[in-house]
């Protein structure tokens, strides 16, 4: 399993992952010619990419889905409701629902629910004894989706903010509450809290996603949660403007 997120925040979001000789896309919100240079960077070809996910229909994860369709026909996977709530599903076609799906290309797929002001879900990937729990954009994991997230090989986890520069920053009061509750983002705290229910004796590396630009810094991210966890599994950050590390299990 591969494992590169190419760029995550608020301004876009899109992951690489590998499972064996299945390659795909969690996400693609991020510009689509900026996409496609990343992959360049990454040495794998759009044209090779068997399928893209989506988690839920705000711009920063979806951006380039129409692009994709349009010039690649890559085949997308989505929930019917994100479907329903894309302001451009006319433009994308090759698409199939991934509601009552629980494989894809012989990978394994659970869906855990966001909570978010928008629909969406986190997956978790598994394939020969591997496993990859992704999620972001999400205020809380519910406690019935605990079991299912434990003991991951590899888990992409948003660490969102810092509730104090937060709370301090320039935004209106709404969105500040906004982001810190229930149907927000998780912020450092809150990462690491889960992050050590949840890893296990076979988690091997953690990538921290949609770091705020504003309201957290990538070294309170990273020391929030490094602190917290177990020495032995690698902690890395994933960024807005540039790839991150490589992961490979």
């Amino acid at each position: 399993m591969k494992v590169r997120v190419l760029g995550s925040s608020s301004s876009g979001n899109s992951t690489y992952v590998e499972f064996d000789d299945v390659k795909f896309l969690i996400d693609v919100g991020l510009g689509f010619n900026d996409i496609k240079s990343k992959l360049a960077e990454i040495g794998v070809n759009p044209e090779d990419i068997n399928f893209i996910i989506i988690t839920h229909a705000h711009t920063d994860h979806v951006k380039s889905l129409h692009s994709f369709s349009r010039v690649y026909n890559t085949k997308i996977y989505i929930s019917y409701d994100t479907f329903q709530e894309y302001s451009k599903k006319d433009l994308i076609n090759n698409y199939e629902f991934f509601d009552e799906l629980d494989n894809i290309m012989g990978i394994k797929i659970t869906k855990i629910p966001i909570s978010h002001d928008k629909k969406g879900f986190g997956f978790i990937f598994e394939k020969d004894n591997l496993s990859l729990a992704y999620m972001t954009d999400t205020g809380m994991i519910h406690s019935r989706y605990h079991d299912k997230f434990k003991n991951r090989t590899v888990y992409l986890l948003e660490s969102n903010h810092d509730v104090e520069m937060e709370m301090n920053g320039t935004k209106d009061e709404m969105t500040k509450i906004r982001n810190i509750g229930d149907q927000g983002h998780l912020s450092n705290e809150e990462c690491a809290m889960y992050l050590n229910k949840f890893i296990g004796e076979n988690t091997k590396s953690i990538i921290l996603l949609h770091i705020s630009d504003h309201d957290n810094t990538y070294e309170k991210a990273y020391n929030v949660n490094r602190e917290a966890i177990d020495n032995r599994i690698n902690v890395y950050l994933a960024y807005k403007d540039k790839i991150s590390e490589e992961v490979i299990v």
